[in-house]
């Protein structure tokens, strides 16, 4: 019968007013009745820009609501940028007691060198994202809620799951607090932050961060998005935004895909461009014929256009290698909607070459999950398929992000859809990317 909502059920169950069991990954109920489980957590709601403020009356109405759904309203004309530096006092606010002293140290030492492919001191999340967050709570919280869940799997502590979640809590609604008055920056970098947070630790929370992100940049003004921080801000909108538009099977949202290198960083303008690539792939999808023709053939032009394998060296010329593989890969997937054994399967040789080639270590391996997903899809013969699990394995020990496990999973479940098509008609004709869509019911973490 019809339950009272609750506020830890999952979306699902509380949307139909049913009592949910509560778990995890997906629900008893939804399970039973082959519903979308929509997950738990925080969900945040982005208005239109034609959102007009609440009145009084509204707000008291609003402010009933369940305090897991949290509305972030409509962003108007911020202030200046505060102005952040690299004092001390300004990478670790006075008023931090020492549980988020400790955990903000484990992100500025351990995880921002994990989740960035540039070495220190050049690293851009230390040298842009540390010293923010002594100017945004919900900054600083997201980056709390991301060290505790990483200090959570390596310590094996279930109450650091409970902490993360709690700065999650704190630094959702310190956002929708802030988000009309602070700097456009800061509500951008915490959301993409949040963003990081949901691909890297699996945390299927069903908020679009993207859609945020956009409607935050839209919302600025011109001279909102000058100087290092925010190409490096936006950049990073961009990456995620394209290999999310792999990950969905969809366009990317923003219109700006490439445009600023990599991380904000010149050393990364190759790599730039062959992502730019990616981003004009996604866009091919629901094309007519002729259309898709037309841009992969124009495609395929550019890509045999960049750098001959010969110029490749150092670990950022390797990476650039593998993306290129791995956009041919993707590009015979959109346009003919066909794998292995066909070309890609040479593709999907030489892109895990590359990518071998890169050590374990180096910033350049927080790249190689979307190569390595899709040449790895690719792959029939046992050697390479150990190959990619060896890699993968070899990735989750020096990282330990819960991203990793699961992308193997979902790897070893495309080669199970592959190998009984392969026996039933002897093709390949599976969209690794829809199969992962249909059968996991949620994206592949690419990112």
């Amino acid at each position: 019968m019809p339950f009272s909502r609750t506020r830890t059920g999952c979306f699902t169950c509380r949307e139909d007013g049913y009592k949910c069991d509560e778990q995890k990954p997906f629900c008893g109920r939804c399970i039973r009745l082959q519903k979308t489980c929509k997950g738990y957590g925080v969900r945040l709601k982005w208005q239109t820009p034609q959102g007009i403020p609440k009145s009084k009356t509204a707000k008291g109405k609003r402010q009933s609501k369940s305090s897991n759904e949290v509305n972030v309203v409509t962003l108007r004309k911020a202030p200046a940028n505060p102005g952040v530096t690299l004092s001390p006092s300004c990478l670790m606010p006075n008023d931090v007691n020492p549980v988020d002293r400790y955990l903000l140290n484990h992100w500025s030492t351990t995880l921002a060198t994990m989740v960035s492919m540039v070495s220190a001191p050049r690293n851009p999340f230390l040298v842009h994202l540390t010293p923010m967050m002594g100017h945004s709570t919900a900054l600083r919280s997201v980056l709390c809620s991301i060290a505790a869940c990483h200090l959570a799997i390596l310590r094996q502590d279930d109450s650091l799951h409970t902490l993360a979640t709690h700065h999650r809590l704190v630094a959702v609604s310190s956002l929708r607090q802030t988000i009309m008055s602070e700097s456009p920056e800061l509500s951008l970098a915490a959301v993409l932050m949040l963003q990081v947070s949901d691909r890297l630790f699996t945390i299927d929370s069903g908020v679009d961060h993207l859609s945020g992100a956009k409607a935050i940049i839209s919302r600025g003004s011109p001279n909102t998005w000058n100087g290092s921080r925010s190409s490096f801000l936006l950049s990073l909108c961009s990456y995620h935004d394209i290999l999310a538009s792999v990950s969905r099977g969809t366009s990317p949202v923003l219109d700006f895909d490439g445009d600023f290198p990599i991380e904000g960083m010149e050393s990364m303008k190759a790599l730039t461009s062959v992502l730019r690539i990616v981003g004009q792939i996604s866009r091919m999808r629901g094309q007519d014929q002729a259309d898709l023709d037309a841009q992969g053939y124009a495609i395929m032009e550019i890509l045999n256009a960049l750098d001959r394998p010969d110029d490749a060296t150092g670990d950022v010329g390797y990476t650039v290698q593998a993306y290129k593989h791995a956009a041919f890969i993707y590009l015979y997937r959109v346009w003919h909607n066909r794998g292995a054994p066909h070309v890609s399967s040479e593709h999907a040789r030489s892109c895990l070459a590359y990518l071998n080639r890169v050590p374990v270590n180096s910033p350049l391996v927080s790249a190689q999950v979307w190569p390595l997903w899709t040449a790895g899809c690719e792959s029939i013969d046992c050697d390479q398929r150990q190959l990619v699990r060896d890699r993968i394995d070899a990735m989750y020990e020096a990282r330990h992000l819960p991203s990793l496990r699961r992308i193997k999973q979902d790897i070893e479940e495309v080669w199970k859809i592959k190998d009984e098509q392969r026996k039933l008609i002897g093709v390949d004709n599976v969209d690794c990317i829809k199969a992962i869509l249909r059968y996991r019911q949620r994206e592949a973490d690419l990112t």
